[in-house]
């Protein structure tokens, strides 16, 4: 069996035609318009703006991350170098080095000549001679400061002596 639907039938008086109720819609004005359009895309532009921005937060803490990581190679890289440098300039090793690769001898009592640095005044050079060994019961002169290699400190005031000036 086939049942039909049920259609309302709108039924109009004689000589008048079946139109829907339509409902009068406002009338838009051309500058209303206009203030839509602008408002569309002006949200449109800031939607932009917000996603650029965002963006470039994001690039930022990439490139601080990065820097960040460059940053801890190069402190364990100084740290390295700082280790090696302390490494090569240990006075045993230049020591090694003086003796194995350059030849040099420790000097005898004999050889040890005492150089002392010309003050700011034109003194002239003291004469060269041999000195002793020091004693525990010298009051220091001629010894190197605390901390410092005697060899070094007569290399150095060797260098002070010839800078100054003085040939001999």
């Amino acid at each position: 069996m086939i049942v039909a639907k049920e259609q309302p039938y709108y039924q109009s008086p004689p000589g008048e035609k079946y139109s829907p109720v339509s409902r009068p819609r406002p009338k838009v004005r051309p500058w209303e318009r206009l203030v839509l359009t602008v408002l569309v895309l002006l949200i449109f532009a800031l939607g932009i703006l917000i996603s650029i921005f965002y963006s470039l937060i994001l690039i930022t803490g990439y490139q601080i991350t990065r820097m960040q990581k460059e940053l801890a190679e190069l402190e364990i890289q100084t740290r390295g170098l700082a280790e090696e440098v302390s490494r090569l300039s240990s006075l045993e090793r230049v020591e090694a080095v003086a003796t194995t690769r350059l030849g040099m001898v420790k000097p005898d009592e004999r050889q040890v000549v005492l150089v002392q640095a010309a003050n700011g005044a034109q003194d002239p050079p003291p004469e060269s001679k041999p000195v002793e060994k020091p004693r525990a019961d010298d009051t220091g002169k001629g010894r190197a400061p605390k901390g410092q290699h005697w060899i070094l400190q007569a290399l150095t005031d060797l260098v002070i002596h010839r800078s100054q000036g003085h040939s001999g």
